[in-house]
């Protein structure tokens, strides 16, 4: 199927895109794509599980389109494949809870007449510096190498961040905009923490980012449960939190200027 983003770049979507983990990503491409004749700029793969793809395919898609970038959406059961399968050579890889987001950014890069993140520009990521956002992070995190990591990549574009080891250390603040919560598999003591800190962060209308280790369907589904506005799996892009974390911050102050 050739689609294309309304009048902008040509692009294919190939695999398996029935799957239930790429039902939001196909939903939202369908929704913003327009149908497109001629050679496509992106090529994006459905794998639902390693091999979804086989690779003879795969070449044969990088021979018909040369000039094309690749991304690979994977399913949750592709989480192991950098460290015991063989990835495919050349392509980007998405986990299917970070695309809906990575494709909305790529919207608005093209709404603003900048290139895409797959042209490879060093400048074409839209930097939460450059939005205002401004104020604090609340983060959640049991150690301090686990918060100052998530500190540093938070400082580079100029946010900053308090830790939190429990949801009592939260002082109510308004120049808290947003927080990150960092677990593992979402046990039910976790899915407590995180109710307690999302409970905790909704007394400043701040949306939650929980991080988890190799998130499923339920798992995610469960973090919403709690509270959570996103979940991102570990480890992160620097670039894909920083994005979600405005995406999130977004739609909170847009839902509290309708209400």
């Amino acid at each position: 199927m050739q689609l294309n983003m309304p009048d902008g770049p040509k692009f294919w979507l190939v695999g398996d895109m029935e799957h239930r983990d790429f039902r939001e990503s196909v939903a939202l491409i369908r929704r913003t794509a327009n149908v497109g004749p001629g050679p496509p700029e992106l090529i994006i793969l459905a794998e639902s599980r390693p091999g979804t793809i086989r690779r003879r395919e795969y070449e044969r898609l990088r021979r018909s389109a040369p000039l094309a970038a690749v991304v690979s959406l994977c399913g949750s059961w592709c989480e192991g494949e950098l460290r015991t399968g063989k990835p495919l050579a050349g392509a980007t890889r998405l986990y299917w809870y970070e695309f809906p987001i990575w494709w909305q950014r790529q919207l608005e890069l093209h709404a603003i007449g900048r290139c895409p993140e797959w042209a490879g520009s060093e400048d074409c990521g839209l930097r939460i510096a450059d939005c205002g956002l401004g104020g604090r992070v609340a983060v959640s995190a049991d150690c301090w190498d686990k918060f100052d990591a998530l500190a540093d990549a938070l400082q580079q574009v100029k946010l900053k961040a308090d830790w939190i080891r429990s949801p009592q250390d939260l002082a109510v603040d308004e120049s808290v905009r947003a927080g990150i919560w960092d677990g593992g598999q979402l046990s039910e003591a976790e899915a407590d923490r995180l109710a307690a800190f999302c409970a905790r962060m909704s007394l400043h209308d701040a949306p939650v980012i929980a991080l988890l280790d190799f998130p499923r369907k339920d798992r995610c589904a469960f973090a919403r449960e709690m509270g959570a506005a996103a979940v991102l799996g570990k480890p992160w892009a620097n670039n894909s939190l920083v994005t979600t974390l405005l995406h999130v911050t977004r739609v909170r102050t847009r839902s509290a200027r309708v209400a």
